[in-house]
């Protein structure tokens, strides 16, 4: 962007936000929109954080463990610390702004389809999972280095033999990185001030908490039912056939993609509704906001709960279900395009917001 073309984005934001303000006052109120954020902030985006760097470090541990040893009880061990940083990565990815954006963590770990003829290039080469592409490392790659569709015996045959040692090396390089960047978000947020920062962007304009969480959540919502659940029974933007595609789910190989997505919800839930504290349910509550005939955090924390419900319908391999549950797959799809159209109008104009992205399909 030139600096005649910022310099005009900065006057107009600055305008933007004066108007805001206003608008804010008026809107909010005598309401203590401190209470709230500390709320969302400490007990549902920092613990979130907080789980993802303890569950990485100890993923590091058991890989590290697995490569000193190889066996199919090190494996199984190493396996069960991925998936428990998997899940953490599904309550701490939704919330991609602040440091998490800023410095390219959400891409770092969690790139996906992950690159495999990439991944072998780098372990052939002995490269540090800090100097290859986003497609060669984070969680998914940690899948394909740990996992095989075929079962653990054809995982421990690729650590043995002449290539094992530069395969091990690259294996706890990759676990390594993702640790590195979950405990680079956690000192942001404490040690870096971002807790404080989130904590005090009050008001409604499009830098402030409320605003970003928002958005956020709308955007988060719109890539669970078009890439995760959308492109897998051929009704997203990428894949938009109606037939079954099963490639496309997110976890192809540990099939842990019911429980991440799962855990991508639950977390959207509780920075609404600030699990026992405040959240955004209470703010609308205190704008009175409704929706047919009924408080309108009522009729959204419901949408949250069918959701959830409708994942609970769909067994496990989600690979299979995609095909033989495709009508279940399919209301999680409608379900969630219900809840996203609540966050994109209902909350966002009861709050004043400004919804800042078009989503992928016109929703």
């Amino acid at each position: 962007m030139g600096a005649s073309a910022a310099a005009v984005l900065f006057m107009t934001a600055a305008c933007s936000k004066s108007s805001d303000l206003t608008k804010t006052s008026s809107l909010f109120g005598s309401y203590d929109q401190s209470t709230m954020l500390n709320n969302i902030g400490s007990n549902v985006l920092l613990a979130g954080i907080n789980n993802l760097t303890t569950s990485s470090a100890a993923a590091v541990t058991a890989i590290n463990a697995f490569t000193l040893s190889p066996s199919d009880a090190t494996l199984t061990a190493a396996q069960t610390a991925w998936t428990t940083m998997a899940i953490s990565w599904g309550t701490a990815g939704p919330f991609n702004f602040g440091p998490m954006s800023n410095n390219l963590i959400a891409a770092t770990i969690d790139t996906w389809p992950a690159n495999t003829t990439k991944i072998e290039t780098a372990i052939s080469a002995q490269s540090a999972a800090s100097t290859v592409g986003a497609d060669t490392k984070g969680l998914k790659a940690l899948e394909y280095l740990l996992f095989d569709k075929s079962g653990n015996t054809a995982v421990l045959a690729k650590y043995t033999g002449t290539s094992a040692a530069k395969r091990m090396t690259f294996l706890n390089s990759v676990a390594q990185n993702v640790v590195t960047q979950a405990t680079s978000l956690q000192t942001a947020w404490n040690s870096g001030g971002y807790l404080s920062t989130f904590e005090n962007a009050k008001g409604n304009d499009v830098s402030s908490s409320v605003g970003q969480v928002v958005n956020i959540i709308s955007l988060y919502l719109d890539e669970v039912k078009n890439m995760k659940i959308g492109n897998p029974i051929g009704m997203g933007v990428k894949v938009n056939d109606n037939l079954a595609h099963p490639d496309q789910i997110e976890y192809t190989i540990a099939e842990e993609s019911l429980p991440v997505m799962k855990a991508n919800v639950l977390a959207m839930k509780a920075a609404f509704d600030g699990g026992s504290g405040q959240g955004l349910d209470d703010l609308l509550n205190y704008v009175k906001a409704q929706k047919n005939n009924q408080n309108l955090s009522t009729v959204v924390d419901a949408q949250f709960d069918d959701v959830i419900a409708k994942i609970n319908l769909i067994n496990s391999p989600y690979a299979t279900a995609v095909s033989s549950q495709k009508q279940q797959v399919q209301d999680v799809f409608t379900s969630l395009k219900t809840l996203i159209a609540y966050f994109k109008v209902d909350v966002a104009n009861n709050l004043g917001v400004t919804i800042t992205f078009a989503d992928t399909d016109g929703d």
